[in-house]
């Protein structure tokens, strides 16, 4: 972390799950109203929410489509809002976003 640490109290009511990188599918519509499809990496799930990274930013406010396990048995999706959207610690050129599961 650097220099510097940051002591946050725990406000989490809901156990999370790491997926250690697991390769996830979005779908979202873009401010011009066009469909957009791309991959992310879930980084860790909860009941609540979800934390990805991605190449670029979303909006606050903006909804995903996510996709587990694309093209499989075990497909699963989600409808999912953007609460969070920070640049990624580890890669300037990824973007951290968290979700809330709707």
């Amino acid at each position: 972390m650097g220099q510097y640490q940051h002591q946050y109290d725990e406000r989490r009511q809901s156990q999370r799950v790491d997926l250690e990188a697991d390769r996830i599918f979005l779908s979202w519509t873009d401010i011009q109203g066009n469909s957009r499809t791309d991959n992310a990496i879930c980084l860790d799930i909860s009941r609540q929410g979800i934390l990805i990274e991605y190449s670029a930013p979303f909006v606050l406010g903006d909804e995903l489509q996510i996709t587990f396990n694309p093209n499989s048995d075990t497909q699963n999706s989600v409808r999912a809002q953007v609460c969070r959207c920070n640049e990624s610690e580890n890669n300037a050129k990824k973007f951290q976003i968290a979700l809330q599961i709707l």
